[in-house]
């Protein structure tokens, strides 16, 4: 392999690196497929639960419409109406 070859493959490893650090970054509403924060519960856009899982513990979240997790008591948030 010349340098030629090994530059271009460590730059395209570079940028492999760089697209996964942005799809990270900026994740896309399941419903409307609009940016969303990885942190947020909900879609600011829709309001449609984006989270899985308690931020506070880890237990999978309760039904949609819940007022608190059933393992620690956080509070969860509740969508827009």
């Amino acid at each position: 392999m010349d340098h030629t070859q090994t530059e271009q493959r460590r730059e395209e490893a570079q940028f492999l690196k760089l697209h996964t650090e942005f799809q990270q970054l900026m994740q896309e509403c399941s419903d409307c497929r609009r940016d969303i924060d990885p942190h947020w519960q909900f879609c600011a856009h829709c309001g449609i639960r984006l989270a899985t899982h308690c931020p506070g513990c880890g237990n999978p979240l309760p039904p949609v419409g819940a007022q608190s997790c059933p393992r620690c008591g956080l509070a969860m948030p509740q969508a827009a109406s």
